[in-house]
């Protein structure tokens, strides 16, 4: 399902078509950065990426479901400056291993994702995806992969299924209420032509911190971006609910792998 957020000139539909016409006579060249360097300030004070969840931090099990997917991109971390010096030196077996570069963080996402960037050779695509959603499926990033080849940016999201209020911030007062039906609401992965996503950051400059997501970005640049269908299991873990949430999920996986055939 492609769902365009701006048709985007004639010009800009050629240039797409042809790039996607390139990739998928050809297998691209993947980039990815998996963005692990938040401060989890709704977490109560614990680093949601490093809680152990039957024996493994939750930043593994993102890293296993990704380089089960994409086992050939080439995969950049971001994470803080003292854990990115902890892993680069010492960890050395998977789903560790998969990461080739780990790179320090900034003060806010997108500083970090820049980071990120900058640390890919070049590419033909370039996945980007939270640290914390390590229930994205092969499947997604399978579809995100192809609709950004035809596309140039892609990003995955579930269609709104609350009634959204626009609402005052100073006095509470609901000002309108948007039709649900066109409201979806975005996930990661989020997927770009390298050409694109980089010229998305130079053409933000300082200003990119304003953007709530990488998506936004290429809009403000005028490029047209898609949504492909994600996933209500692809969440993020963001609060000491979803903690709860991804804890029982990955317990029920580990029993399952367990439980002997036939019982």
């Amino acid at each position: 399902m492609l769902i365009p957020s701006r048709r985007g000139t004639a010009g800009e539909r050629a240039s797409i078509a042809l790039l996607g016409l390139h990739l998928l006579m050809s297998a691209p060249r993947i980039g990815l950065i998996v963005v692990a360097a938040g401060s989890s300030r709704r977490m109560r004070g614990a680093d949601k990426l490093w809680v152990d969840l039957e024996g493994l931090p939750l930043l593994a099990y993102t890293l296993r479901a990704l380089s089960s997917a994409l086992p050939q991109a080439y995969a950049v971390a971001v994470v803080s400056a003292e854990r990115r010096d902890r892993l680069a030196s010492s960890d050395s077996q998977p789903p560790w291993s998969f990461v080739v570069s780990w790179v320090a963080g900034g003060a806010h996402r997108q500083d970090s994702v820049y980071a990120g960037l900058c640390a890919l050779p070049p590419c033909d695509l370039v996945v980007i995806h939270d640290g914390a959603r390590p229930f994205v499926t092969a499947d997604i990033l399978a579809r995100g992969v192809e609709e950004a080849a035809r596309c140039g940016a892609a990003t995955a999201g579930v269609p709104v299924t609350d009634t959204i209020k626009v609402v005052d911030p100073l006095t509470g007062q609901v000002t309108s209420t948007p039709d649900r039906a066109l409201l979806w609401a975005v996930q990661t992965p989020q997927v770009f032509a390298y050409a694109v996503i980089m010229a998305a950051y130079a053409a933000a400059g300082a200003d990119r911190v304003k953007a709530t997501d990488d998506a936004g970005l290429v809009e403000r640049m005028g490029h047209p971006v898609y949504v492909f269908e994600g996933s209500p299991a692809n969440f993020k873990v963001s609060t000491p609910a979803d903690l709860a949430v991804a804890r029982a999920l990955i317990g029920g996986r580990s029993q399952n792998q367990e439980t002997p055939h036939g019982c």
